[in-house]
């Protein structure tokens, strides 16, 4: 007779639950809601970072298949130098890659510090390209290359 002592006999009438019914069942669509708002989030961040690291597997197969292009210091031999045209196409496949990655993952302070990284072994071509000059890159790669070019400009180097 506990139940009746202290007021839980409430719950056993049909007529309180029909009252509140509603009121569950709202805070139960709720959490839902939360819960697959959460999931979607998570599902995105999975997808950017697995896009991002596949871009970068890439890159980095094409740096293993032209070494001394990966490295930056290419300096073309004479005005019709293959070669370096051959560069010019990588530095510019560089460029679309890590525009690609700063999409995916535009608030990652990890993949911005590898991309600049990168971008200041190819430093020599970077103030003179007008690929990455044309201003048409994602925002955040912009950044990049403006900082790039900046410490070039300033008395400490």
């Amino acid at each position: 007779m506990i139940c009746f002592e202290t007021g839980f006999a409430v719950l056993l009438n049909i007529e309180t639950w029909k009252n509140w019914v509603p009121i569950i069942s709202l805070f139960v669509a709720i959490g839902a809601l939360g819960v697959a708002y959460w999931q979607v989030q998570v599902g995105r961040n999975t997808s950017a970072s697995a896009q991002a690291h596949g871009i970068y597997q890439q890159y980095l197969t094409l740096c293993i298949a032209h070494p001394k292009f990966a490295s930056g210091g290419y300096v073309p031999k004479n005005v019709n130098d293959d070669e370096y045209a051959k560069y010019t196409w990588f530095f510019s496949s560089m460029l679309f890659a890590f525009e690609q990655i700063l999409e995916a993952k535009p608030n990652d302070e990890k993949w911005g510090e590898t991309v600049k990284h990168q971008l200041e072994k190819h430093k020599v071509h970077l103030l003179k390209s007008r690929t990455a000059a044309s201003n048409q890159w994602h925002e955040s790669l912009e950044k990049i290359i403006n900082e790039i070019k900046e410490t070039n400009l300033s008395p400490i180097n």
